[in-house]
C-alpha cells in the first residue's frame, strides 16, 4: 500500500481481535478434524489447550500464519491507543507513556511464543511457556490502564464503560481462579484449559471496545500503512 492510503484506527482494533481469534479456533478445528485433539467446546470442557491445538500439522501453519502478523498488529494497536489517549485525554500522562512499551512486550512475547510453538527442546519450551504468560499479562495491564483512563469520561457511553470494566473484572477473576490450578493440580487440569480459552476471548474482545471509545471521544487517529 502507498503512504497516501490510510487505514482507520478502528479497523486495526478489529483486526487485532480477529486475527488471534481465527488463529486459535481455526487451529483447534483443524486439529480436531485430524484426530490430534478431542472434539469438545474447549471454553467449557477444556479438553485441550490453545497451544496443544496449534502444535502440529496444518493447524500449526495456520496459527503461525495469522499470529505472526498479529504480533506486529498488536504493537501498532497499542501505539495508536497511546496516541489517541494523548490527544483525547491529555491528563493521563503516565498511561500514555506505558501503553506502547506494554504493547511492545506483548508483540515480542507473542512472536516468540508463536515461533517456538511446535518446536522441540527445552529452550523452545521455555520460550513458549513464558512468551504466552508475558503476552497475556501485559495485554491485561494495558487494558486496565485504558479502562481507568476512560472510566469517568462522559463522552464514552455508560454501557461501553461498563463493558470495559466488566471485561477487566472478569479477566482478573479468571486469573485468580487459575492460580491454585497452576500450582496444585498434578497434571494439566481441564478447568485450566477452559479458563485459558475464555481468558483469551475476553482479552481480545476488549480491542473493539477501545475502537468504540475512540469513535466516541474524538476523531481517532489514522494508521498510515507501510509503503
Amino acid at each position: 500500500m502507498t503512504p497516501s492510503r490510510r487505514v482507520p484506527a478502528r479497523l486495526i482494533a478489529w483486526l487485532a481481535a480477529l486475527l488471534p481469534l481465527v488463529a486459535g479456533h481455526g487451529a483447534y478445528l483443524l486439529s480436531a478434524s485430524q484426530d490430534l485433539v478431542p472434539w469438545c467446546i474447549p471454553h467449557l470442557e477444556g479438553c485441550t489447550s490453545v497451544s496443544r491445538a496449534a502444535r502440529e500439522g496444518s493447524a500449526n501453519l495456520l496459527f503461525k500464519a495469522l499470529m505472526l502478523p498479529y504480533s506486529v498488529m498488536v504493537a501498532w494497536f497499542w501505539w495508536l491507543a497511546a496516541r489517541w489517549l494523548r490527544e483525547a485525554l491529555p491528563g493521563h500522562v503516565r498511561t500514555v507513556r506505558l501503553l506502547f512499551p506494554f504493547g511492545l512486550v506483548v508483540a515480542l512475547a507473542t512472536g516468540l511464543y508463536t515461533a517456538a510453538l511446535g518446536a522441540d527442546g527445552e529452550s523452545y519450551q521455555w520460550l513458549r511457556r513464558y512468551g504466552i504468560n508475558l503476552s497475556f499479562a501485559f495485554t491485561v495491564l494495558a487494558e486496565l490502564l485504558v479502562t481507568a483512563a476512560v472510566a469517568r469520561d462522559e463522552r464514552v457511553p455508560r454501557a461501553l464503560r461498563r463493558a470495559m470494566v466488566g471485561t477487566c473484572l472478569a479477566l482478573l477473576l479468571l486469573g485468580l481462579a487459575s492460580i491454585p490450578l497452576q500450582y496444585f493440580a498434578g497434571t494439566r487440569h481441564p478447568a485450566l484449559n477452559a479458563i485459558e480459552w475464555t481468558y483469551a476471548v475476553l482479552m481480545l474482545a476488549f480491542y473493539p471496545l477501545v475502537g468504540a471509545a475512540w469513535r466516541r471521544t474524538a476523531p481517532p487517529p489514522t494508521a498510515r500503512a507501510p509503503a
